[in-house]
């Protein structure tokens, strides 16, 4: 029965602040193949993502990546927070396995986050490329197994702060064509962020 308990309140612990949760293992969908890093790099312009806790409020959110040397991609992420004040958070990325090139990304923000418990965190994660074309979409996703159940993040990026519905239609069938579930999707707000 304590396991049962303790089981129950790591889950509930998790999913205070967590995003998507799931109750199930970490599905294993596929990711671009040979992800071209140099044609990713940019700015990019968040459409919609699932429910997440360090964005709660947020508007206008974009990421930009840039070449940091010695196979680093430099990471920044904005947004005007529930004041509409900015807000941001900047880190690392790298290719989880450099050799095979494929879309899985590692990400670590070092610097103070607005979801960390103390300014010092650092916070690794994984950032797969499911699809981009480089020029208008790439959709991302990122999910962490607790227990019973997985922790899902997803972004629909586009180059574009307001893309066309044919392209968000394309975005949300490479989704479910992935076996995931675009209906959790909430849309970002884009408009008046300057």
């Amino acid at each position: 029965m304590l396991k049962f308990v303790l089981m129950i309140v790591c889950l509930l612990s998790i999913a205070a602040q967590a995003q998507e949760l799931f109750f199930k293992k970490c599905p294993n969908p596929s990711v671009v193949s040979n992800l071209d890093a140099k044609k990713y790099l940019g700015k990019w312009y968040e459409n919609r993502k699932y429910f997440a806790i360090f964005q709660f409020g947020g508007r206008c959110a974009s990421a930009k990546y840039s070449d940091a040397g010695n196979g680093l991609i430099k990471v920044e992420n904005n947004q005007l927070n529930f004041f509409g004040k900015p807000s941001g958070v900047v880190g690392q990325a790298k290719f989880a396995n450099p050799s095979s090139r494929e879309g899985k990304l590692s990400v670590s923000f070092s610097s103070p986050t607005p979801y960390a418990n103390n300014s010092n965190a650092v916070t690794d994660s994984n950032y797969w490329v499911l699809d981009t074309d480089y020029n208008s979409y790439a959709v991302v996703w990122s999910c962490t197994s607790a227990l019973i159940a997985n922790i899902q993040f997803m972004w629909v990026l586009t180059r574009d702060p307001q893309p066309s519905e044919a392209l968000v239609n394309k975005t949300l069938t490479i989704i479910r064509n992935k076996g995931l579930d675009p209906t959790r999707l909430s849309i970002t707000d884009q408009n008046n962020c300057k």
